[in-house]
């Protein structure tokens, strides 16, 4: 199949709906960047290291798809039964606001790199904003509905924070993998690391987690371990379940191995998840799910609670009330 027509060769283009223009016309521009941006789009899409990512992207190709074809039109009211509207504006900026708040990492300008997910995203982004401006050109001369500043406006942020989705992925994949070399090696595993947690604090802290599982009445039992996951005191409430004993004390020595609370371990561990097998380090003492927390005094890990007994929920609530004491000792 022949795809050259040889109608380009004078240096100028067809419009959807009729007419020519010259090639360096600013709605060929308009919509030529436009299509550009789809190229980078899908070479983001191509580097990106999630699906959810990828599947964000190809959405919005298809809806600029619909924006570059009304920027070819200049009657696209008569022609076109789809167009980019409100909603579609909308949606982005629930997007936004969605990932926004799942991202750690401050949302100030950030230099692009070093990975390709992240990187491919900030040049989609410049492309997008290059068609804007063109498309703010255009607007000067001829009518463009407002809604189609609007996405592109929305798009380039859109892209900014995907990018920052991308980069927290990529910092978190590669400190995973440095975590299992180092959980496999045994670094954590050695009870000989002495923190600050002592055993005051440990039982202020058993004190107030005990009184909140009577609020909610659910008997569980409570772990505080030092910096080195070794145990510092313990508590077994009348009618906790006995096997809610070993869980208590692993989630404690779970979140100060990792650092992190075991709640966020629970779809990193699962099969698809980054930490999946983690649950098989040190001896099998790794929890991946709810009632470990560890204890920071300023950004010194000083030890950590874990609770057992309820359900993960209700274990988190404790735990947290536990925590509450080391706040309310100024620490």
């Amino acid at each position: 199949m022949r795809i050259y027509s040889k109608t380009g060769d004078g240096g100028k283009t067809g419009l959807l709906g009729g007419g020519r223009v010259a090639k360096h016309n600013i709605r060929v521009e308009a919509y030529g960047t436009v299509d550009e941006a789809v190229a980078f789009i899908a070479f983001a899409r191509c580097n990106a290291r999630t699906q959810r990512t990828r599947d964000l992207l190809l959405k919005v190709e298809g809806e600029l798809f619909k924006l570059a074809a009304e920027l070819a039109c200049p009657q696209p009211e008569e022609i076109l039964k789809e167009t980019i509207s409100d909603d579609d504006v909308a949606w982005l900026e629930r997007t936004i606001d969605e990932i926004s708040g799942e991202i750690s990492f401050k949302n100030d300008f950030v230099l692009p790199g070093p990975y390709a997910s992240s990187s491919s995203l900030h040049m989609a982004r410049t492309v997008v904003r290059r068609a804007e401006r063109q498309v703010v050109g255009l607007s000067a001369q001829e009518r463009i509905r407002p809604v189609i500043l609007r996405y592109l406006n929305r798009l380039s942020d859109f892209l900014y924070i995907l990018s920052l989705y991308e980069e927290m992925g990529e910092v978190i994949r590669r400190s995973v993998e440095e975590l299992k070399d180092r959980l496999a090696g045994g670094e954590f595993c050695s009870a000989g690391k002495v923190g600050s947690m002592d055993l005051e604090t440990s039982l202020k802290m058993i004190e107030k987690a005990e009184k909140k599982a009577k609020e909610i009445g659910r008997p569980v039992c409570v772990a505080v371990v030092d910096a080195g996951g070794g145990l510092v005191a313990f508590h077994r409430m009348d009618g906790a379940l006995p096997v809610s004993a070993e869980l208590a004390v692993n989630k404690a020595f779970t979140a100060v191995m990792l650092r992190m609370e075991t709640s966020r371990l629970s779809k990193l561990a699962r099969p698809e998840g980054e930490l999946y097998g983690i649950n098989t380090a040190c001896g099998g003492r790794i929890v991946t799910f709810g009632g470990g927390i560890p204890v920071f005094y300023g950004k010194i890990l000083a030890g950590g609670i874990g609770v057992s007994g309820g359900t993960v929920e209700e274990d988190e609530i404790i735990a947290k009330a536990g925590l509450a004491a080391v706040t309310n000792l100024g620490r």
